[in-house]
């Protein structure tokens, strides 16, 4: 008691001047700063979205399926590897199925002409379903009916083309996000009949019934329904294409892959 009377019965000093405004500027300052330090923090820690969840399996296949059916053109690489007896083994080529009814290709392949025949590379030219071969790569021949040989342009029919393959995959299940060129994507697992697959790479499906698949379809947000594109519209390129797909047979594979989709394709028909 003693001391709290002394000490309130004491005088004050009067203060120095310019000290209290320095002092409460300090604070001031110090309660900015840490008052930033923590909304930084704070918006550091909210503003990270977490990882965005996986597409549903089934629901990507879908969507792919829908905007591959209004793909026009394509470029399209094929590998087959450790598949005998097939007609063709590689195909590097810009395909279109304009006009509609009879597509186009051109582009480089090793390919059987003739059934046992040894394959040969050569580049070739499809128009108007008579499949051109220019083995020196200079004087294009007509070889024959393309699509008793092999017919690129199979790859963007509506009906049994690569569309009709990602619609058909079977228990489609998403796996993860990857990247193929530069490109994401999610990797779908799956199965599909072999006769599904047969129409892109003859005689693959012949004798079996379900064949392992895995899509790699580009990761973009689906299509609202405000902004959705008309069944019959023309793709512009863009959407979840399918960027690869690698079916799995026995100790073999075949991987088609694609890229520039919905670029213009024009091709010209020897000597015209």
């Amino acid at each position: 008691m003693f001391e709290l009377i002394t000490r309130t019965s004491r005088r004050p000093r009067p203060a120095r001047k310019g000290l209290v405004p320095a002092v409460m500027a300090a604070s001031v300052f110090a309660a900015l700063v840490t008052g930033c330090s923590s909304n930084d923090s704070d918006t550091a820690t909210t503003s990270t979205p977490p990882p965005a969840e996986l597409p549903e399996g089934a629901q990507l296949v879908q969507e792919s399926s829908r905007t591959t059916q209004t793909l026009q053109s394509v470029h399209l690489n094929l590998v087959v590897t450790n598949i005998p007896n097939l007609p063709v083994e590689k195909v590097d080529a810009d395909v279109t199925n304009q006009p509609q009814g009879s597509g186009q290709a051109a582009g480089s392949a090793k390919v059987r002409l003739k059934e046992n025949d040894p394959f040969i590379e050569t580049k070739f030219l499809v128009v108007d379903k008579t499949l051109y071969s220019a083995p020196d790569g200079v004087s294009y021949k007509p070889v024959g009916d393309a699509e008793k040989m092999y017919d690129p342009g199979v790859i963007l029919d509506k009906d049994k083309g690569i569309a009709n393959v990602i619609a058909q995959v079977q228990n489609p299940k998403s796996e993860g996000r990857e990247k193929i060129d530069g490109v994401d994507v999610v990797k779908v697992t799956g199965t599909i009949a072999g006769s599904v697959i047969d129409p892109i790479v003859p005689k693959a499906g012949d004798g079996v019934g379900n064949l392992p698949i895995t899509l790699y379809i580009k990761d973009v947000a689906p299509p609202t329904t405000s902004v959705a594109m008309p069944s019959t519209a023309a793709s512009t390129g863009d959407g979840p294409n399918l960027v690869r797909a690698v079916v799995t047979k026995d100790a073999g594979n075949f991987q088609v892959t694609l890229s520039k989709w919905g670029d213009p394709v024009t091709v010209a028909k020897p000597g015209s």
